[in-house]
Order: C-alpha cells, then structure tokens, then sequence
C-alpha cells in the first residue's frame, strides 16, 4: 500500500498524534482509521486505484512462510504487471468517483504489538514541533 497526503493533511494528523501513538496496533493503517473515526473533525478520504502502482517485493523477508525464495521471481512478476499495465498508468484523463460505505465501520480494539511506552513516546517525539 502506498499513501501520500498534503501538509493540510499532515497537520490534522500531529494534532491526533497522541490518539494515533497509542492506539495498540502495530499497523499503522489501522491506526490512522482509528484516528480519522475517533479524533479527526473530517473523516480521512481515500481513493483506491483500480490497479496498483506500488509492490511488496519483501517476499524473502520475516513473514516469509515458504520454502523456496527468489527475490528475482517476485521482481520479474512485478515487471511484468508494469509492462502489461503500461498504457493505463499515465491516462490523459482521470475520472473520479465516490462511493458509500455499505455498512457503519465498527472499529475494533487494536491488534496490540504497540503497548511499550517508548514506542508511544518515540512516535510523539516524531510528531513535535520545535
């Protein structure tokens, strides 16, 4: 997943930046979620692309279940999305369109892995000004 936001953006979330740090999930896109439901006057939008522009190729790495692992397979896989994508990824006009939720977003409580103090402060630490 990939994310970007404006400075508006950025200055709605350090204001919430003691909700987003310790809230206990060490995923930070549950986080924000959190943070946009309880914190945020204006929920955070987001628009999902219809195909993507940004890869996991850590498919070697620690969560890494399988056997077998070629970092250069995962790459040739990725090339090969971007080579039969190419034509669609810098369109001369981009539409836009708006969909509902089709159900209220119930929040549940974090996954945990983000409890420790340090880390809380550490996080705040990154989001003070001055």
């Amino acid at each position: 997943m990939g994310m970007a936001f404006t400075r508006t953006e950025w200055n709605k979330m350090v204001a919430c930046s003691s909700s987003f740090c310790k809230y206990d999930d060490y995923n930070w896109d549950w986080s924000l979620q959190h943070v946009s439901l309880n914190c945020m006057k204006e929920k955070l939008q987001v628009m999902m692309m219809k195909g993507p522009r940004v890869f996991h190729i850590g498919e070697c790495g620690v969560h890494h279940k399988k056997s077998d692992c070629d970092s250069n397979l995962v790459m040739d896989k990725v090339k090969n999305i971007l080579k039969t994508a190419n034509t669609f990824l810098f369109p001369a006009k981009l539409s836009v369109g708006r969909m509902g939720l089709k159900k209220k977003v119930k929040l549940k409580k974090g996954n945990g892995g983000w409890g420790d103090k340090r880390d809380h402060d550490m996080c705040r630490n990154m989001t003070s000004v001055g």
